[in-house]
């Protein structure tokens, strides 16, 4: 790796000057600072990023920890995150941190200003125990509520029971759960609006599991149709995102079931792909913009005043009625 060291001797000029030059220091000349700055390109020179940390006091990089690779909603979260640090002249790196080890992973040989952490309250725990817990913010995103850390959180429970309401009030009875999440005593708020809407109107709450993977959608496209010739066609689907919906409905039409005429069906997220269907799916929109402005603007403020209060937002999904859940009467 080439070193600033080595750029002074081939100019035959002080290390100070080069250091200088390449800070962007205003007591260096144009012509000096233009002439080291070629030297330093033609050389392959890359600075140093733990030393410029260690100088400046700040890295200018942002972490991005997702759950996984697969969700088109984190997809999203992240390109818009991305515009807005890009913005402000920092970096941001996204990372799936799916086990602990990513974290230490990440956090040993990455430094770093800040953290993003959407529905990853494992990572979030295990950076909270580690030795970078104090020194590194995180701002939590997504359906969880951490006890210890600024949060924007998306209110899927409530979004949840507006969605399971508009499908029970229009007459639909058997309604499945499509969800990854087996576990009956989970916080997830989709699950929970779906079961306390079924419960509330007397009904039986019925699962479709299937596994997470990268290919979720053909996944997902075949499952259904197992399902299906296995327990019978419900009368509406819930699904836990957009993407399996998306999935459901390639599955359903492959078995030559209409929606809505035949299956109703309900996703999450609000991914523009919904939109681009016969029958365009209804979703819960979560407020994507709204999302990432808000963690941006905790963790400046965060960066700014580490003694800040704890800060807390709580924002609203939108339930977007489309045709694939309006119930069709002969």
């Amino acid at each position: 790796m080439v070193t600033q060291e080595q750029i002074a001797r081939k100019l035959g000029i002080s290390r100070q000057l080069v250091t200088f030059a390449l800070a962007g220091y205003p007591q260096v000349s144009e012509a000096s600072r233009e002439r080291i700055l070629a030297t330093a390109k033609e050389m392959g020179y890359r600075p140093n990023p733990h030393a410029r940390a260690l100088k400046r006091g700040r890295t200018g990089i942002i972490a991005l920890w997702i759950p996984d690779q697969i969700s088109t909603h984190y997809t999203r979260v992240a390109r818009e995150l991305n515009h807005l640090v890009k913005q402000a002249k920092h970096e941001l790196i996204v990372t799936d941190v799916g086990n602990d080890q990513a974290v230490e992973q990440v956090l040993s040989h990455v430094p770093m200003d800040g953290v993003f952490a959407v529905d990853a309250p494992n990572a979030v725990r295990a950076h909270l125990k580690s030795a970078f817990g104090r020194s590194i913010p995180v701002i939590s995103i997504g359906a969880h509520r951490p006890e210890k850390t600024d949060y924007v959180q998306v209110d899927l429970l409530a979004g949840a029971s507006a969605a399971m309401e508009h499908l029970i009030s229009s007459g639909f009875r058997r309604i499945v759960h499509a969800t990854f999440e087996q576990n009956e005593r989970t916080d997830s708020g989709r699950r929970l609006g779906y079961e306390q809407a079924m419960q509330k109107a007397g009904l039986k709450p019925e699962y479709f599991y299937y596994p997470l993977s990268e290919q979720q959608r053909p996944i997902v496209r075949q499952s259904i149709q197992e399902f299906i010739r296995d327990q019978g066609c419900p009368e509406a689907i819930f699904c836990h995102s957009d993407d399996v919906a998306l999935g459901i409905y390639r599955g359903l039409r492959d078995l030559n079931l209409r929606v809505p005429q035949d299956v109703a069906l309900v996703g999450c997220d609000g991914i523009q792909d919904t939109e681009y269907l016969e029958s365009p799916i209804t979703t819960l929109v979560q407020p994507v913009a709204e999302i990432c402005e808000t963690a941006w603007r905790f963790l400046l403020q965060r960066l700014e005043n580490p003694a800040l209060d704890r800060q807390q937002a709580v924002l609203q999904p939108e339930l977007a009625i489309r045709e694939s859940s309006r119930r069709v009467t002969a």
